[in-house]
């Protein structure tokens, strides 16, 4: 069962990208274009998974490793 690793309306910090096997530029850049395609802002709260699976309070937006 999936695990959160991050949760919280700050940047996600280095052990995020760590925790995911992949560089900080890349999850940096995936969480933009899922929120950019999920019809979200920016500064939108979501949650990232330790499958890549990125999910909000309305489901789940997308995946990180579908984006890199």
């Amino acid at each position: 069962m999936p695990r959160i690793i991050w949760s919280t309306s700050e940047n996600p910090p280095k052990l995020v990208s760590d925790a995911l096997g992949i560089e900080r530029w890349q999850l940096r850049n995936a969480l933009h274009i899922i929120k950019e395609e999920a019809g979200m802002s920016g500064t939108d709260r979501v949650i990232v998974w330790d499958d890549g699976t990125v999910s909000d309070t309305q489901g789940n937006p997308g995946n990180i490793y579908d984006e890199i």
